[in-house]
């Protein structure tokens, strides 16, 4: 092989470097837009599911103080896409999800096996009718779970986070929730690249998961903590849900609070 072979072979795999890099760029980029202020500007068919006149109208009350638009938007939620939804409860974001993916996407709600009673009544009414025909159910043991690999584009964990960590929950064996099967099926499930969101309302800082779930409460630092365990890479965080004047020693619905405590938005990723 001569030297200007080799040359040219090397420049050939730089320029496909390149150009491999700067379509990322450019794709990544597509999924978020500013406006002339520099403010992010939510997709189009973000804004087009919230604004969908199908959607209850108990959902459309709460838009107000859950700014689903903007969350979706910063957690990349995407048209054909795969999501799944974890502890959906009554189906609030999964109506969203249904009509963000299409009919050629999907969303998977997986529910515990235990939980799923508490909020079954709610989310079967959204299913009358065959309302959402993009999303299936999955309920499972969350000691038991088995998800595909590599399926999904994005996870999301909503408000729902902190009940793993309540002591008094066990296992349909009667065992304890086991926290790292749990992570590691998620993690196994997520596609190289793809994106876990979560939602929690924040509790006092260096406060134990147990002892803060009896609150509904899980703190930030302690979230980022147990992604990284599981080999998530913390990316972004945001303060659309943010309230200063939360006292994190309280539960979450003590009066006043409802739906008005301090929530961190926390967005992980899956190595490539």
């Amino acid at each position: 092989m001569t030297t200007i072979t080799k040359l040219n072979m090397t420049l050939d795999r730089v320029i496909r470097t390149a150009l491999s890099i700067t379509l990322t760029s450019v794709t990544l980029f597509s999924l978020i837009s500013y406006n002339a202020n520099g403010a992010t500007v939510v997709a189009n068919y973000i804004s087009d599911a919230v604004k969908n006149n199908h959607r209850p109208v108990k959902d459309l009350t709460l838009d107000a103080d859950r700014k689903p638009a903007q969350i979706l938007n910063f957690f990349q939620v995407t048209p054909n896409s795969q999501v799944l939804e974890v502890f959906a409860g009554g189906g609030y974001y999964t109506e969203l999800l249904n009509d963000i993916v299409g009919k050629d996407g999907h969303v998977t709600v997986y529910e515990d096996s235990i939980w799923y009673d508490y909020s079954k009544s709610d989310s079967d009414k959204r299913h009358i009718g065959k309302r959402l025909k993009n999303t299936h159910t999955v309920i499972s043991d969350m000691n038991t779970l088995q998800l595909p690999k590599e399926k999904y584009d994005t996870m999301l964990i909503v408000l729902g986070l902190h009940d793993i960590y309540l002591t008094s929950e066990k296992s349909l064996s009667g065992d304890k929730r086991d926290i790292n099967h749990f992570m590691t099926a998620l993690y196994h499930s997520l596609k190289p690249g793809g994106v876990l969101g979560v939602v929690e309302h924040e509790a006092q800082m260096g406060e134990k998961a147990n002892v803060s779930a009896e609150l509904h409460r899980l703190n930030s630092t302690l979230i980022k903590k147990v992604m990284h365990k599981a080999g998530f890479t913390f990316e972004a965080s945001s303060n659309l849900l943010a309230n200063q004047n939360d006292d994190h020693t309280k539960v979450v619905w003590a009066k006043g609070l409802r739906r008005k405590t301090d929530r961190s938005v926390l967005k992980f990723r899956k190595p490539q």
